[in-house]
């Protein structure tokens, strides 16, 4: 006996919808206040809109990075060093305009603890809420609709320094060399291992085996949190097979520099 065989076709259609996040922070994305115990203070998020009406969707998070690419975003209070307790905002969602303008006013109240010391943080996000994000894509006879919605999001970071408080501490935890098309990076890994946030300036001086000075390389400026760590990486151009000295300085102003010396060895 034949037997019959039936075979049904599944067609998965994928959709991109374009999404444009027009919504800017007008104000800025860092919010930095030096406070004392018991202070407070405060102030407003601008937000601007675009070209259509837009539903906006506050809340807070905590903030954590790493020199290896990762980003935290934690859960409010989470953090060893977060001061999303001490911060109350309004509103929690908006209605932003087409080109209008809406503010977000929050306000910071330092606890009246002496033993605070150095930096505390957390971000107050910023996200658009996309028409129709709440209900799911439409199925279509005889096949699956699967859709991805690109969100886009802003994060404020809301830092407070108690003062002049807190040690100012950096730690060279990693280093490399990476040669590309002819030219070296020295990849160097750098972390807060103080109480205060820090912006340093990095740079490398460079000497040949011989000590002749090769030149000033530059590799720029980022902010590092304290606990969090970050990666810089300094191009030093083409360099010939050999051993060099490398100085490298974390300039964090207020004359507070940091150092660490190497020998590189480009094979």
């Amino acid at each position: 006996m034949m037997k019959k065989m039936f075979f049904t076709a599944l067609a998965v259609v994928f959709f991109f919808p374009q999404v444009s996040c027009a919504l800017t922070v007008s104000s800025g994305l860092t919010v930095a206040k030096v406070v004392l115990p018991g202070e407070k203070t405060g102030g407003v998020i601008v937000l601007t809109g675009g070209e259509s009406a837009e539903t906006v969707r506050i809340y807070q998070t905590d903030y954590m990075f790493y020199a290896d690419g990762r980003n935290e975003f934690g859960k409010p209070g989470s953090a060893p060093r977060s001061n999303a307790s001490w911060i109350t905002y309004v509103p929690n969602q908006l209605i932003l305009q087409p080109h209008g303008r809406a503010e977000v006013s929050y306000q910071i109240s330092v606890p009246n603890d002496e033993d605070l010391r150095g930096t505390y943080w957390s971000v107050i996000m910023v996200e658009p809420v996309p028409e129709g994000t709440i209900e799911p894509p439409g199925a279509k006879k005889e096949g699956v609709a699967v859709g991805l919605r690109i969100i886009s999001r802003h994060a404020v970071q809301v830092i407070t320094t108690i003062d002049d408080t807190g040690t100012r501490a950096l730690e060279f935890a990693d280093k490399k060399l990476e040669i590309k098309d002819g030219k070296t990076c020295l990849v160097l890994d750098v972390k807060n291992v103080g109480e205060r946030w820090l912006v340093p300036a990095l740079y490398v001086d460079l000497t040949d085996p011989s000590g002749r000075p090769l030149g000033r390389y530059e590799g720029g400026k980022l902010r590092i949190f304290p606990g969090c760590s970050v990666r810089y990486a300094v191009d030093l151009g083409p360099l010939k097979p050999g051993k060099y000295n490398a100085l490298v300085i974390a300039d964090c102003g207020e004359d507070k520099v940091f150092g660490a010396r190497y020998v590189l060895e480009v094979k």
